[in-house]
């Protein structure tokens, strides 16, 4: 595994609309890069939001079963590369505090944990954490404490899928899993120490959920993408998660990826479509009426902010 500069993918970026600190934010300018991981050389290619996606680079670091994990590691306000290997349960952490020249890794989970890191802990660091299906267990590396010490929770089944984020507002992820075969969200708080919970009805068994901050409250939003009409339904936590959106973007085989693509400090709803390689973008700066259209990516590769 090595690092450094290497060309761009094939497919060169055509910034198609002029119209046109989040997570995937490499260089801390406060928007989301386009970035997508190439598993069969292990390269990362950036589309840089500082130049308006008209200049790219790219990063050398893992190999091809690895499982992209990019977040905060060392807390500079940039998002670090990252792989979780599950063959080896090891975490390559690349860091962007040393202009990607430096690395750490962490020995941290199984062959069959999900990767779920996320700062937990409030520090302004993403922590090195995992959930295990086999028994609805979360382990939780702590950042605070220089990766030292851990965290471990129950909460969830073996179907659930994991959907940490800040559903209360206070600077920490809470612990979170969406139940599929009911549609049910389960909720455990982080202001209260994980001791209080709460649940919300909210999807089918086809849906993909893709909780974010599409309202800009410091809050995620309970939200889903249904691919079979390619709709959005989002619940808002600004009115307690009384009151919805529904938005129409994307196609069937498309794979959302909501980030912060505009700097506006709201989630922007966006799918990347494998088959052309093509970013579909909806401003949230625009109240969601207007977007953007950037080609990046073959499609065998990972768009990093792929939802699960």
């Amino acid at each position: 595994m090595s690092f450094g500069s290497e060309s761009a993918p094939s497919n060169e970026a055509v910034f198609r609309l002029s119209n046109a600190s989040s997570t995937g934010d490499f260089y801390g300018d406060g928007k989301a890069d386009i970035t997508v991981y190439r598993p069969s050389n292990g390269v990362w290619f950036v589309l840089r939001s500082g130049s308006n996606f008209t200049t790219s680079a790219g990063y050398q670091w893992g190999v091809s079963t690895d499982i992209p994990v990019p977040r905060d590691y060392d807390g500079d306000g940039k998002t670090d590369f990252a792989v979780y290997r599950p063959s080896a349960g090891v975490w390559f952490v690349l860091l962007s505090s040393t202009n990607f020249t430096t690395f750490a890794s962490y020995q941290w989970g199984v062959s069959s944990d999900i990767p779920v890191p996320a700062d937990y802990d409030g520090d302004g660091k993403a922590d090195i954490a995992i959930y295990r299906p086999s028994t609805g267990s979360w382990y939780v590396l702590l950042s605070t404490t220089n990766y030292s010490t851990y965290g471990t929770y129950l909460w969830g089944t073996s179907t659930d899928v994991p959907v940490p984020a800040d559903y209360d507002g206070d600077g920490k992820t809470d612990l979170a899993v969406y139940r599929p075969t009911t549609g049910t969200w389960y909720v455990l708080f982080s202001s209260t120490n994980f001791s209080t919970s709460a649940s919300y009805g909210w999807g089918t068994s086809v849906d993909i959920p893709v909780a974010a901050d599409y309202d800009g409250d410091g809050r995620a939003d309970v939200a889903v993408y249904r691919p079979s009409t390619g709709s959005w339904y989002i619940l808002f936590s600004t009115t307690n998660f009384a009151t919805y959106g529904t938005y129409q973007w994307g196609q069937g085989t498309d794979i959302p990826v909501p980030s912060d693509y505009d700097g506006d400090g709201k989630t922007d709803i966006a799918v990347y479509r494998p088959a052309t390689g093509a970013w579909y973008v909806l401003r949230s700066s625009t109240n969601f009426t207007t977007y953007g259209t950037y080609v990046w990516g073959v499609s065998t590769d990972i768009p990093i902010l792929q939802r699960p």
